[in-house]
């Protein structure tokens, strides 16, 4: 979720206001919206299209706002793929990778980064998905044994908040075990939540442990904490799978989700300060929604 200022307020010189004619102080301001971008899907995972302002309700900070405006999201992506270089020589992960690039072609910019013990970018956000693929293709196939998963999802995050890229996504594919080191899982997360970006993991069992002792089983708990928490908290979801196979299912799930989204623009009172608390509603029954819980401090 990319949250976006459309309005704020405005401060006029004295010599400006005389020039355009004397404003009363309520004119000097105006409401702010903010858009939010929600996923709601029904009991068999498909995508729900259908809903209309009438059928959401927002709580910022724990009061209610109106809604302005919920329609199809159109917005085009920024889309950061990151994936494990433990997985990239699978032939079948590539391919579920390539498959998910091309399903969003032409709605989203996509960026292809591996993480081992550090970050790589291969790709920067590009819609040329020949780009892309031949970045695919040109990825090592003898990775290193262990990736800080953690501080890939850091570094990226930071990133997007630097761009203040209008609706970022993250997409990590990652064993759901085997973490080296990294920050605190709150550090990791209270960093997603300032990007602003929506998170979706595809994660594959068999990680296994990184090294003996405590601290490893630390890591791995912050890795799926990042992993689970991230992903429901930035309003997207996680999909564990058991073979590699499954990971390009997964993954056209997560275009689906992506390309199936609302924007749902919302106002603040003239004067109410914004609030990172954030809660949407869905009043239609047997349906599911993914919406981010919180949203940048701005």
């Amino acid at each position: 979720m990319r949250v976006r200022f459309l309005s704020a307020t405005v401060l006029l010189a004295p010599l400006t206001a005389v020039a355009l004619g004397a404003a009363s102080p309520g004119e000097l301001s105006a409401p702010v919206t903010r858009t939010v971008y929600v996923t709601v899907t029904d009991g068999k995972g498909g995508a729900v299209t259908d809903l209309t302002a009438a059928d959401f309700t927002v709580k910022e900070g724990g009061k209610d706002r109106d809604i302005v405006t919920t329609e199809p999201a159109t917005a085009r992506m920024q889309v950061s793929v990151l994936v494990e270089e433990r997985l990239i020589g699978d032939g079948s992960i590539r391919m579920g990778i390539f498959e998910f690039m091309k399903r969003l072609h032409g709605a989203a910019d996509i960026g292809l980064i591996t993480v081992g013990i550090r970050n790589q970018t291969h790709v920067e956000h590009t819609g040329d998905l020949n780009t892309l693929a031949a970045a695919l293709n040109k990825l090592s196939l003898n990775p290193g044994p262990q990736s800080n998963l953690t501080e890939g999802v850091l570094a990226v995050a930071q990133a997007i908040e630097q761009k203040k890229a209008p609706r970022p996504v993250i997409v990590a594919i990652a064993l759901s075990g085997g973490q080296a080191g990294g920050p605190a899982a709150n550090t990791v997360l209270t960093q997603l939540r300032q990007s602003g970006a929506i998170m979706h993991a595809v994660t594959l069992a068999g990680g296994g442990e990184s090294a003996e002792g405590v601290g490893s089983l630390a890591d791995s708990s912050g890795r799926e904490q990042v992993l689970g928490d991230g992903s429901r908290q930035a309003g997207g979801r996680r999909h564990d799978v058991q073979a590699p196979s499954a990971v390009q299912r997964a993954l056209q799930q997560v275009a689906d989700d992506l390309l199936a989204q609302y924007a749902i623009t919302y106002m603040l009172p003239d004067g109410v300060k914004p609030d990172r608390r954030l809660n949407v509603g869905v009043r239609r029954r047997g349906v599911v929604l993914r919406a981010p819980s919180a949203i940048p401090d701005r």
